[in-house]
């Protein structure tokens, strides 16, 4: 117990300073002429120390913009990586129809199909080939919903290598190089530089 203490005050040591270190930071958002929905999905299975339930991570982008994010645990254990990541996709794939129909209310609807990157291969394959089997019975729910959105032509799940994955930014920890790539990627950045005087 004791161990599992110094764990959870080391890790929030850290976001204190991570914190500290970054309160100048904000979201930046430009004027962009795309209006598509891009979005991005990763889970960390397993990734919780304490009860090895999975981490899920999306953001959404609309054209250029971040609109959208999320990092939650998981309530109950996956079974597999698989699982994992297709929640995630599905918890995604549900965001992104909430905006495309907020959007339609306020007179902005987007017209292309929303793009879901993921990187693990076997969640993207069930995406497009949503057939039920033992190791997929648990998540035919989801299994569904995401099939109804990509044979309507709504969604489409496509493979993105791991060194893209923006969303592994809410997973998971990162070597500082990477992580400070995505949070640009994200455009969470300090603001300019002051042109007073200019």
């Amino acid at each position: 117990m004791h161990n599992l203490m110094d764990d959870h005050m080391h890790a929030l040591k850290r976001i204190l300073r991570y914190v500290q270190g970054t309160l100048h930071f904000g979201l930046h958002l430009y004027p962009s002429s795309t209006t598509s929905l891009i979005s991005y999905t990763n889970a960390d299975w397993g990734g919780c120390p304490d009860t090895r339930k999975a981490t899920f991570g999306y953001c959404v982008f609309l054209g250029d913009n971040l609109l959208s994010w999320s990092s939650k645990c998981q309530p109950t254990l996956s079974r597999s990586s698989v699982e994992a990541e297709y929640q995630g996709v599905a918890n995604v794939v549900s965001e992104s129809c909430w905006l495309r129909n907020l959007l339609l209310k306020l007179h902005c609807p987007v017209h292309t199909t929303t793009l879901v990157y993921c990187d693990n291969v076997s969640a993207i394959y069930l995406a497009g080939n949503p057939v039920q089997h033992q190791r997929t019975k648990h998540i035919k729910m989801d299994i569904h919903f995401v099939g109804e959105k990509v044979s309507r032509g709504q969604v489409r799940i496509l493979h993105v290598p791991s060194r893209y994955q923006i969303a592994d930014i809410f997973t998971k920890g990162l070597p500082l190089v990477l992580f400070q790539d995505f949070r640009d990627n994200l455009s969470v950045r300090q603001p300019p530089a002051s042109t007073v005087g200019v």
